[in-house]
């Protein structure tokens, strides 16, 4: 068997060209493909960086869009809340026994609504924090469906108002007298406009702390995640108990 072997070994040594233009080609194409293959693979590593990073700049800016999106959401559950307390506080200090209807005044400027999108909101459950996510993922609904009931109430006081006589006015105060009959008719209106206030004055207090809790939370993660160096200072009152 081996001499088998060292004949076959022989054959193939005889057939094989001694030329040195055959080695050096040989060796000029091992090591041409060998450089190819570098370049190849370099440029396949810096393809996929390059790839990560515009994917981690778009991500970013996915980041900065939804965080500057919850600061504002922040910001008109405070205004809401705090121009409702003010409007009790100083009814309060008149100790009369006026009715919210009655000194409640509309918000000038009820805010406009705040749509997360669906890329805002894919991003942030790519970062795998549920509990950041599922603070977040409703705060839009939740804005938008208290500025419609700030809205609201605008339009039903001033219905009610407008069915008011009025007798003499102190400034932004207008005051009248009603008889039993004009009292009664326009009780049911009163009733609702005072709850849809005390609802309105409930529900700004908790979105308040809420939404305080999901943009802290959300700051955080994106900070930690994305390296976003926007730092939040506290700017609002908390809300009162």
């Amino acid at each position: 068997m081996e001499e088998q072997l060292v004949e076959v070994f022989r054959t193939l040594w005889s057939v094989m060209p001694r030329a040195t233009e055959f080695w050096s080609a040989i060796a000029g194409a091992v090591v041409g493909g060998l450089i190819a293959y570098i370049v190849q693979v370099k440029a396949l590593r810096e393809g996929r960086k390059q790839r990560d990073d515009d994917h981690k700049k778009v991500q970013q800016a996915q980041g900065h869009a939804l965080l500057f999106k919850m600061i504002r959401i922040h910001s008109n559950f405070s205004g809401i809340h705090q121009h409702i307390e003010s409007c009790f506080e100083k009814a309060a200090r008149k100790r009369d026994r006026a009715e919210p209807w009655q000194f409640v005044l509309p918000l000038a400027n009820p805010p406009d609504p705040v749509h997360f999108s669906s890329d805002e909101m894919g991003m942030l459950l790519a970062l795998k924090n549920n509990d950041v996510f599922n603070l977040v993922v409703s705060m839009d609904v939740i804005h938008n469906s208290l500025s419609n009931a700030v809205k609201l109430l605008t339009t039903e006081r001033r219905a009610l108002t407008e069915r008011l006589k009025v007798d003499e006015a102190e400034g932004a105060v207008l005051s009248g007298v009603a008889d039993e009959d004009q009292f009664l008719a326009l009780r049911s209106r009163m009733i609702e406009v005072n709850t849809l206030i005390e609802g309105i004055r409930a529900e700004a207090k908790r979105d308040v702390d809420e939404s305080g809790e999901a943009l802290d939370c959300l700051n955080k993660v994106l900070r930690d995640k994305l390296g976003l160096a926007y730092k939040l200072e506290p700017k609002v009152k908390p809300a009162a108990g």
